[in-house]
């Protein structure tokens, strides 16, 4: 790249020969940094600026230098119709000599873009910041392009890696489900069932999905506390006494006690552990009351109560769904959340999905 000769413009030259004042200063820099005068025009860049230059466009005899900035940028725009990375470049373009003039101008104090670079042998990606600077009666601007790529890159594969334990921990979860309904056969499903009644839920109150989603997992295992209880209990046909039912009614603590260690990013122990109290106090195994009560704990107790009343138990045959329903409409507001109720029956009035229930 020529720039013109700087002999025949007396004012770009006493500019370029001030740049260099500040040019130990540029040169520590790790980003690739170009000084402009007021016009916008090239006065001095740093060391990093011509080593990128040097690799990627070959050795520069001025670096740009006396050259506007305004106008390599315009000299982008003429892209190739429907070349997709061409037309790309192009809006960056416009973005950066839109932000450019606006510095120039004063009516931004600081301009920044993120954008992406391909080379021929990777993906690259540049910062670039537009800061004016001052300078004795002369508006002076620096332009800087930092190297984003390996932070880039390392975000790139901390998302990787926490989709990777995501996945594993939601299998992980599931695998406890399955280990539970094993151990009780006559309630083979309960756990997945209720879950899918409480996204369903969930969605209908207008929860954002990461909620939902602890939700969910809570959902999943909310009858975990029943490994402790002996299989013979559990799958008793006739009616249980009352030590029966009490040790019955152990299994939200016992859950609470399995899972209360574990740093979840939800409350799913409090799920576990509440799933069972009652709006008025009348659950079990701490009596709660109202808002003491964690509101995905009254989300699993209304698809729990649910899935319990319509699906077949040892002691006795499913009931109809309308058994169901006539419970939660007969405790709402007393035993059962009333707004969980209300988007429960919502969600069971939308044929498709009650069809799918």
């Amino acid at each position: 790249m020529n720039g013109p000769d700087l002999s025949t413009r007396p004012a770009l030259s006493r500019a370029c020969l001030e740049a260099r004042a500040f040019q130990p200063i540029i040169d520590a820099l790790t980003a690739h940094v170009a000084l402009l005068d007021g016009d916008a025009t090239i006065v001095g860049v740093n060391a990093a600026w011509m080593r990128y230059a040097d690799a990627n466009q070959g050795h520069q005899a001025d670096y740009g230098i006396g050259l506007n900035y305004l106008a390599l940028l315009e000299g982008v725009q003429g892209c190739v119709p429907g070349d997709a990375k061409s037309e790309e470049d192009t809006l960056i373009a416009r973005q950066v000599a839109q932000g450019l003039r606006e510095v120039l101008s004063g009516r931004r104090e600081k301009f920044q873009l993120e954008y992406p670079c391909p080379s021929p042998t990777e993906s690259r990606w540049f910062l670039v910041t537009i800061t004016p600077f001052p300078h004795p009666g002369q508006l002076r601007v620096v332009v800087a392009h930092e190297d984003l790529t390996a932070l880039k890159q390392a975000q790139e594969t901390t998302l990787r890696q926490t989709a990777q334990l995501a996945g594993a921990f939601s299998s992980t979860v599931d695998a406890i489900a399955l280990f539970v309904e094993k151990r009780d056969p006559y309630t083979a499903g309960h756990q997945h069932q209720v879950a899918v009644l409480c996204e369903r839920i969930a969605r209908r109150m207008g929860l954002d999905a990461a909620r939902r989603h602890g939700l969910v997992l809570g959902a999943k295992i909310h009858d975990i506390g029943k490994i402790a209880i002996p299989a013979d209990i559990l799958g008793k046909p006739g009616r249980l006494s009352p030590p029966e039912l009490e040790i019955i009614r152990s299994h939200p603590e016992t859950g609470y006690d399995i899972l209360r260690g574990i740093d979840f990013p939800w409350p799913i122990a409090d799920m576990v552990y509440q799933h069972h109290e009652r709006l008025d106090g009348s659950g079990y195994p701490q009596g709660l009351q109202g808002d003491a009560i964690c509101l995905e704990a009254r989300i699993i107790a209304v698809a729990d109560v649910y899935d319990a009343i319509t699906s077949h138990r040892p002691y006795r045959p499913a009931r109809p769904m309308e058994t169901g329903l006539c419970e939660l409409m007969n405790g709402r507001g007393r035993l059962y959340d009333s707004e969980v109720v209300e988007a429960f029956i919502a969600v069971m009035q939308t044929p498709e999905k009650a069809q799918q229930l």
